[in-house]
């Protein structure tokens, strides 16, 4: 079975199953990443400016249908003992079929190559839902308030070998 063949096959609803494209988010994917973290996050609204420092200052992975339409993006950055990776933003109509966690595999994958020991997700609002789904990924949470909580998953670094041995 060809490629095109396996990308156009009828799937069951809830599944990744279009056409797909993983790539590097660039500097000029700024304004509808914008677009998108606003669709998918409407409580906290994102900016050109900011969208443009956490590229500079870091990278994100977008994954997008087969017509270039943004389903999913997610972003980090340098941040203390490690990377600060911002909450995934999936477009609604989207959601349900494991794009958010396949772009967390990618990037803690990404992690472990360059040698980053820790990742820090800081939510924004602590809703039980969302606290799960990272959790199931293996966040833990490292502190909490009334509006945010801090959620910390090593995944690099020299600590893997110590415990190997």
């Amino acid at each position: 079975m060809t490629s095109q063949e396996v990308n156009t096959m009828n799937h069951p609803e809830n599944e990744a199953h279009e056409a797909a494209r993983l790539r590097w988010a660039e500097l000029k994917d700024a304004l509808a990443m914008v677009k998108l973290y606003n669709l998918a996050r409407a409580k906290k609204l994102e900016t050109f400016e900011t969208m443009t420092d956490w590229l500079e200052h870091g990278g994100g992975l977008i994954l997008e249908d087969a017509f270039g339409q943004m389903l999913c993006a997610i972003r980090w950055r340098e941040g203390d003992e490690g990377w600060q990776v911002d909450r995934i933003a999936t477009l609604p109509e989207a959601r349900g079929r494991s794009y958010g966690r396949w772009l967390m595999t990618k990037v803690e994958a990404l992690a472990i190559r360059r040698n980053i020991p820790t990742l820090k997700l800081q939510l924004d609002e602590t809703r039980d839902d969302l606290l799960q789904y990272y959790q199931r990924m293996g966040y833990r949470m490292e502190s909490q308030d009334a509006e945010t909580c801090l959620l910390t998953k090593r995944v690099g670094g020299t600590w893997q070998f110590k415990q190997a041995m």
